[in-house]
């Protein structure tokens, strides 16, 4: 992957926190996020309630599907030819998923956004 400005990386990664995206994904998305932390279950049943109440839907992942297009095209206008991935924390596309991916696609220097 080469781009007409040299910059040292070979894709950009957008990292985000990331959220569930149906019902059926607040339960495991608060598992992880609390993962070996002692909260209280009537906490997280609070918690996964609000979530449940916007249909199980975090809007995170909706606006980084958007994100990684606009960066894309940004990149290019200003003269970079590089891919973007995006990988969460604590919902798919989880980020280890994301850069192992990137590992078998060559990937070799890529430049975070956190």
């Amino acid at each position: 992957m080469t781009s007409t400005v040299t910059t040292g990386y070979d894709a950009v990664l957008l990292v985000a926190f990331g959220g569930p995206e149906g019902p059926d994904e607040v339960e495991p998305f608060l598992a992880r996020v609390t993962a070996g932390r002692d909260i209280a279950p009537e906490r997280l049943a609070e918690v996964g309630a609000r979530y449940l109440t916007a249909g199980g839907v975090s809007p995170i992942n909706g606006r980084l599907r958007a994100l990684v297009p606009a960066v894309t095209a940004d990149l290019a206008d200003r003269g970079y030819d590089l891919p973007v991935f995006w990988g969460n924390r604590n919902a798919p596309p989880l980020l280890a998923d994301t850069v192992a991916g990137m590992r078998d696609a060559g990937i070799r220097r890529a430049l975070a956004w956190v």
